[in-house]
């Protein structure tokens, strides 16, 4: 398994930008999940998916394809500016792709099985 993570010292999300772009490449499917709080990453999610049934009561998984559009969004995506607590790459909690890579905890930490 391979792990990559971001902490504190990455100043943007170039370098993440890079990993997804190649992961994305060979995915056809995603998962982003986030907190119920999370509305507007929510709203910006289901702009390329809809919600999946789940029973995870603390947030919602919003499924889709990945599309030229979807990857096109994703990889223009602005650093997060809420950095107190992660140094969020993305503003998503997770981006989990169907070929086994998992960007979590806001892009801090990246995982391919």
């Amino acid at each position: 398994m391979e792990y990559i993570e971001f902490d504190v010292t990455e100043r943007n999300n170039l370098r993440w930008k890079e990993m997804m772009y190649k992961k994305l490449k060979t995915a056809k499917t995603f998962e982003i999940h986030c907190w119920n709080m999370e509305q507007e990453e929510i709203n910006m999610a289901l702009l390329f998916g809809e919600v999946k049934e789940t029973c995870w009561k603390y947030g919602k998984i919003i499924q889709g394809n990945v599309t030229p559009e979807f990857t096109n969004y994703v990889l223009n995506i602005p650093k997060p500016a809420d950095t107190e607590i992660y140094n969020k790459m993305t503003p998503f909690f997770t981006i989990a792709l169907d070929n086994g890579f998992w960007s979590e905890h806001y892009g801090t930490e990246l995982t391919q099985a």
